[in-house]
């Protein structure tokens, strides 16, 4: 039970709560047998949903104090790109959208206790189109940046991650989204499917909206809506991700056969996809038409664009990045669990979700007997300001 008078309902975690889960206003009212326009109400702040707010907590799943937290300030986003756009509905959409910035408030909150690896990015002069020859320039640019050499990338998250880059794997509750990115307050993060369990095609999606990170960030929604524009924008990332992931000095001296064989034996080397490296030699003319159209055939008549050789064999790659900040602060008891999930203000198991933790780890009723003396976290201070 609450004090009803004591309590302030902020109207824009109830739009923020239905368009995360996906509801229309109408689904909504549906949902807690009230009218769409008393939904608009309250999301603009016109009615009190006081009486209705226990509906609100079951319906939406967002725990009360959820609803009673203010807004970020002065936040900065960019447009946010999506694999597979031209197939995503506006729906889907602005729930992932929302997701990204519930994330970025856990971020804003861990951030008080951790140092989080600072951006390191290469300066890259954007342009309103690249040319093949720009996207080449700019994958080796990076590589060079990031101290890469022109070898296989054996851990793309690892690599994102050390370099500022946020990365999370989370429910998209839909088959058509493979992967997403955004900026927010000069932070870029990566938003991949939990229900993609394909390594290699992972590792292009991140390599795919790294691209969009370097050289979309001037791009408008609008831009994005806009069909030319988006295949121009979608070919783009694609072709940084083949020519970052293949480098075109390195992987061009290792295609000496256009066997099927030897394409399983590269794709074991580099951890990239029989089918992009497919299309990768088509884009550096490593083979002929005849050869190109050969292995498509092939890739056809195996169903190999489905389900390549090795694909059970190559782990997926995992972000690591939060497990390691709550291990850190478990281990030292630098805040207890119940802290964390009330200051985050969101259900265990979805911060759990975001933060890609075991099932269970933000349990409150484990106790740590690791003590760290509370006087080098006295100046530390907890929640939200």
């Amino acid at each position: 039970m609450f004090n009803s008078d004591s309590i302030k309902i902020i109207p824009a975690r109830i739009k923020q709560a239905r368009v995360s889960r996906g509801y229309s206003m109408a689904d909504l009212a549906d949902r807690i047998n009230v009218s769409k326009q008393i939904i608009s109400q309250y999301e603009l702040g016109i009615a009190n949903p006081i009486n209705i707010i226990n509906n609100l907590v079951n319906v939406l799943d967002y725990p009360l104090n959820y609803f009673t937290k203010e807004m970020p300030k002065n936040l900065i986003e960019s447009t946010t790109y999506f694999r597979s756009n031209k197939s995503t509905s506006k729906k889907l959409k602005d729930a992932a959208n929302e997701k990204v910035l519930i994330f970025d408030e856990i971020r804003q909150y861990f951030e008080q206790f951790v140092n989080f690896p600072k951006l390191n990015l290469p300066e890259i002069e954007t342009k309103d189109e690249y040319s093949i020859y720009d996207i080449e320039d700019i994958a080796r640019e990076v590589r060079k940046y990031w101290n890469l050499g022109l070898g296989p990338i054996n851990n793309i998250i690892e690599v994102l991650q050390e370099n500022g880059i946020i990365i999370s794997r989370i429910k998209v509750r839909n088959t058509k989204i493979d992967a997403f990115s955004k900026w927010i307050n000069a932070i870029p993060y990566i938003f991949l499917s939990i229900e993609k369990n394909c390594a290699l095609r992972s590792r292009f999606d991140i390599a795919h909206e790294l691209g969009h990170i370097l050289l979309h960030q001037s791009i408008t929604k609008e831009d994005m809506e806009e069909k030319s524009n988006l295949n121009r924008i979608e070919k783009e990332a694609d072709m940084f991700a083949g020519a970052f992931l293949l480098p075109a000095e390195s992987f061009s001296k290792e295609v000496f056969s256009s066997s099927m064989q030897n394409f399983i034996a590269l794709k074991r080397r580099w951890k990239v996809s029989i089918g992009s490296m497919i299309y990768r030699c088509d884009d550096l003319n490593l083979l002929t038409e005849n050869q190109v159209i050969y292995l498509k055939k092939q890739m056809s008549g195996k169903n190999f664009w489905r389900k390549e050789p090795l694909d059970d064999i190559i782990e997926i790659e995992t972000p690591y990045l939060y497990k390691q900040i709550i291990d850190i602060i478990q281990e030292n008891n630098i805040i207890t669990n119940e802290q964390i999930i009330d200051d985050i203000a969101l259900n265990p198991s979805e911060i759990e979700e975001y933060c890609y933790l075991k099932k269970g780890q933000l349990n409150t009723n484990i106790i740590n007997n690791k003590i760290v003396s509370i006087k080098k976290y006295s100046d530390i201070k907890f929640g939200y300001n």
